[in-house]
């Protein structure tokens, strides 16, 4: 960080004490840190000006004292920089600046105290030192005013807190326990080195949705508790992932994080980074950390202003720069206060990686959601008792008798006990149900490297160069060819869903998709829920309704893919483990099945193009209709309805016909075919034509309506004198004499 210094006046301080004041900005987050003396010569309203944050966090610990005239000048610094902030924080506070908390009003205005420094004696060694202490970690120190003795760093030997504890803890004892934001902390700890505790540094996210684009914003540490299976759950369409507030990166969470993209990358038809910071860009934008599919479209780099002694994070738009960092060169920013020029200040490294990095293409549309998204706030989520009931609406009486309720269970604990208790028994359902002894043997000496996860009763998708390779993990259990059959339908049906999030027509999405998109997400829903649930009846019916679905969708997939999937597993790999209990053994299985880009595509190709028939668009009946349909594995979808003789037969969009005149439908080819020789039969010939269609939750419909035969006009040609004569036809009919009572009848 670049220093500004401020020189003292005659007769000031030593040059040792004099108050040097360094500036850091990222986005909205400014940070002062202050070292020296702080008196007459500190200029506190004309260091506020230059304040523009949201969050100002100010560094005290290199304090050395504060005169009378410093406090005034500091009570002015703090009255005008609370005008322009909407927060304050002060961290890692000197003894001298404590004492001023504890003896001036204001001194700290609308800021909170985060960190501070509690000064320690070792009368052994003759010894003083400080101790940092925070109000998220050592908050119950604190309200006690009862620090304990601890460990001498020099001798060992038992030191002691050398102040009055009931004086020193006086006014931050008086404020409320608080948490860092996700995004400060990742400011402190990554572009600051600042020691944060691990509930500050715990990675939280924020998702945003509309129509296809999602919105994920990530602010903490990348480590390996990245929940990637989790998070990659359902993601689909254009995605964006704004990483601006990602802070340590560790090398387990890159790790994580490379396979979250390859997870994301089949069902995603784009993926855009923003707000990258400098480490993030260095260590996981490479061309095979990014995939087919992901482009960077923000990143920041530092830049100083010499003017302001200021270093700050600039924003860079990649489409916008791009003919400039393809020369591995930073763009010329201004700075954002002064509008000075700036120097860059990223590493070499950081602009030797520039070049590598691909132009985004985005529209306009995108671009909007983006910035919609990120400038929206977050919706505060209650985390106390009295928070949640605040937020739910008041009805009367009855709301009257529930918080009386709730009143008398916090009174006595009952509330946090029943909680605590709720909490132990779910953790320990889904310890015994995924826990097991010793390893006993596998079917090699170390796992396959195309194993990726062992999340026990799941799937998952990565693509590459080769294809798409999906793999099934079984849950535990007693036999191996169990877990075997476990793992290969979840494959499969993990193959399935991904091919369908493939098919990008909008009718077959809002139609096909529709049919089974809900069901299938609430069972696996369910079942996430219950693997925490001490009800082993729940447990145990959640995972059936997964298994049935599963097993019917890879029956379906097998049934109507032809020779585009193997007929056996690409990869297979097994554990056997001793049973927790010591009585008998437990198998899992891993399954891999990979299935070639050609061949892909052909099942895109095979499920998604639909067929144009009799006025109408249907495609072949897809696999995942499985999840609500158990039954059906062939047959077509309607997709879109036009006028013709389908919409006058009484037929909807995202109905399944299974067969027409007892002739099965095989596909959508099939439809056409069998759809087109049997109305042009029946209107021929005249007659009722049956279909049997599936709709909604009902048993299939059957419909049996006629068609009227189509009546020709008859042309005969004509003689020189008149029409011809045909031999042999009467004429009476031939002109269509009517048979009334009262007219003779030629022919008799």
């Amino acid at each position: 960080m670049e220093a500004a210094t401020q020189q003292p006046g005659e007769g000031g301080a030593q040059d040792s004490q004099k108050l040097t004041i360094d500036k850091f900005a990222d986005g909205a987050i400014m940070c002062l840190k202050f070292s020296g003396t702080i008196d007459e010569d500190f200029h506190g309203k004309q260091i506020a000006a230059t304040v523009k944050a949201r969050t100002l966090i100010l560094d005290l610990a290199d304090i050395k004292k504060i005169s009378s005239f410093g406090i005034r000048e500091w009570v002015d610094f703090i009255t005008t920089v609370e005008k322009n902030t909407e927060e304050i924080i002060l961290l890692e506070c000197a003894p001298k600046v404590v004492d001023q908390l504890n003896m001036v009003a204001n001194f700290a205005g609308s800021g909170k105290v985060f960190s501070f420094y509690a000064p320690y004696r070792c009368d052994y060694c003759d010894t003083d030192s400080r101790v940092l202490m925070q109000v998220d970690r050592d908050w119950d120190v604190i309200k006690s005013m009862k620090p304990p003795e601890r460990p001498c760093a020099s001798c060992g030997e038992p030191e002691y807190f050398d102040e009055d504890p009931s004086s020193y803890f006086l006014y931050i004892a008086g404020q409320e326990r608080f948490d860092l934001e996700p995004e400060v902390a990742a400011f402190l700890s990554s572009k600051l080195n600042y020691v944060v505790s691990d509930a500050a540094r715990r990675l939280r996210i924020d998702k945003y949705i509309e129509d296809r684009n999602t919105y994920v914003k990530l602010a903490g540490d990348l480590d390996g508790s990245f929940p990637r299976e989790k998070l990659a759950e359902g993601l689909e369409g254009v995605i964006i992932l704004d990483v601006s507030g990602i802070g340590k990166i560790e090398p387990a969470g890159a790790a994580e994080w490379r396979g979250f993209l390859q997870m994301i990358t089949p069902a995603a038809d784009a993926i855009y980074l923003v707000g990258c910071p400098p480490g993030f860009l260095e260590k996981l934008t490479r061309p095979e950390d990014l995939g087919p599919k992901a482009q960077v479209v923000t990143f920041a780099m530092p830049y100083s202003c010499e003017k302001c002694a200021t270093t700050a994070s600039q924003i860079i738009d990649v489409e916008q720069h791009f003919d400039v960092l393809k020369f591995a060169t930073p763009p010329e920013m201004k700075c954002a206060d002064c509008k000075s020029p700036t120097v860059c200040a990223a590493t070499e490294g950081l602009l030797s990686h520039l070049p590598t990095l691909p132009k985004p293409e985005l529209d306009d549309k995108i671009r909007k959601f983006i910035k919609t998204a990120q400038e929206r706030k977050p919706e505060k989520k209650a985390t106390t008792v009295a928070e949640a009931a605040a937020a739910r609406p008041r009805s009367g009486a009855g709301t009257a008798i529930l918080a009386a309720v709730v009143a008398a269970l916090l009174a006595v604990g009952g509330f946090w006990a029943y909680q605590e208790y709720q909490r132990r028994a779910r953790a320990e359902a889904a310890r015994q149900r995924d826990e097991v002894g010793r390893l006993l043997e596998a079917s090699a000496e170390q796992r396959p490297a195309w194993i990726t996860s062992d999340t026990r009763f799941s799937s998952y998708c990565v693509e590459d160069a080769d294809g798409l390779a999906c793999v099934g993990v079984s849950s535990y259990v007693d036999n191996l060819e169990d877990a075997r059959v476990e793992a290969q339908e979840a494959a499969l049906e993990g193959l399935a869903h991904a091919i369908g999030l493939k098919i990008a027509d909008e009718d077959w999405a809002r139609t096909v998709r529709a049919i089974y998109g809900d069901t299938r997400q609430a069972k696996i829903n369910e079942f996430e829920k219950a693997r925490t649930d001490p009800d082993s009846n729940r447990y145990a019916q959640a995972k059936r309704e997964v298994r049935e679905g599963r097993r019917a969708v890879a029956a379906s997939l097998k049934a109507t893919a032809g020779g585009a999937i193997p007929a056996q597993p690409t990869n297979e790999y097994w554990e056997q483990y001793e049973a927790a209990d010591g009585e008998g053994t437990r198998f899992v299985a891993f399954v891999q099945y990979r299935v070639s880009p050609d061949n892909v595509a052909r099942l895109v190709d095979h499920y998604g193009k639909p067929e144009q028939v009799l006025g109408a668009s249907v495609v072949t009946v897809f696999p995942g209709i499985a999840w609500r349909y158990r039954d059906i594995m062939t047959g077509a979808v309607i997709t879109k309805l036009g006028a013709g003789d389908l919409t006058n037969f009484g037929l909807a969009e995202k109905y399944i016909v299974t067969s027409i005149q007892d002739r099965q439908i095989k596909d959508a080819k099939a439809f056409a075919q069998i759809a087109t020789e049997e109305f042009e039969r029946k209107k021929k010939e005249g007659g009722a034509l049956k279909l049997i269609v599936k709709t909604g939750d009902t048993p299939p419909l059957e419909y049996n309506k006629p068609i009227p035969k189509t009546i020709r006009e008859v042309h005969q040609p004509r003689g020189p004198r008149g029409p011809a004569v045909v031999p042999n036809i009467n004429r009476w009919d031939q002109f269509g004499g009517p048979r009334r009572p009262d007219r003779d009848d030629p022919t008799q």
